[in-house]
């Protein structure tokens, strides 16, 4: 295995578990209007664009009648918003984050989601000053599982993809960092953890199950 000098992080539901809560507030709203949202249907759009399923479309094809889409948005955005931001870090992203600078590597973020939403959660929490870049939906023409959202934060990083791990938590996003010729990492949430990971290079139930040098020096031997 290459030496590896940057450690690129996904956000929604890596450092921060959005997706749970995203899923389980939708569901809701399905069975008020007497519908049912299959987490099948929910989950092949993980780890990708928003806005490649349309759920409201969903909710009226599956509930059989036309919905008021700005009420339903405005109750969905408040609850899903007051959640999210209630939500800590993710266990043991704080410990890679801070082990990944002591070993001297680069530390990014990789996602499908806008920097805005990236770095308003990150600063609200304290974290945004940890990371060397962070590269968003608006910085790329593709995006997961396109690699080109991986390939320009190592870029941005210095480092040659094949020096870069990823930590990923879906099936869209593993797909991507592979894609670009990184070393992958699967961290399944709860929403992801049926996926299948077997193009990851390891999966761990959370970061807090091995600290950072040791899953180094575990990927070393893999690889």
């Amino acid at each position: 295995m290459p030496e590896i000098s940057a450690l690129i992080f996904d956000f929604d539901g890596v450092i921060l578990d959005t997706e749970t809560p995203e899923f389980d507030i939708w569901q809701d709203i399905f069975a008020r209007h007497g519908a049912t949202l299959e987490p099948a249907v929910w989950k092949r759009h993980i780890g990708t664009e928003a806005g490649t399923f349309d759920v409201y479309r969903h909710l009226e094809e599956t509930s059989g009648h036309a919905i008021d889409r700005d009420a339903v948005r405005a109750d969905m955005r408040g609850r899903y918003l007051a959640q999210v931001d209630a939500n800590p870090v993710l266990p043991g992203i704080l410990d890679y984050i801070n082990g990944a600078r002591a070993l001297g590597l680069k530390v990014g973020v990789a996602t499908s989601s806008d920097s805005a939403w990236v770095e308003g959660h990150l600063r609200a929490r304290g974290m945004l000053d940890l990371f060397d870049s962070i590269t968003a939906k608006e910085d790329v023409e593709k995006l997961k599982p396109d690699p080109e959202v991986y390939l320009k934060a190592a870029d941005r990083l210095g480092a040659s993809p094949a020096n870069a791990v990823a930590i990923e938590d879906s099936f869209n996003g593993v797909t991507a960092a592979k894609r670009a010729g990184m070393t992958c990492v699967a961290v399944p949430n709860p929403m992801t953890s049926d996926m299948s990971f077997d193009h990851a290079d390891l999966r761990l139930n959370s970061l807090s199950d091995l600290p950072l040098q040791v899953l180094l020096q575990r990927l070393s031997q893999a690889l």
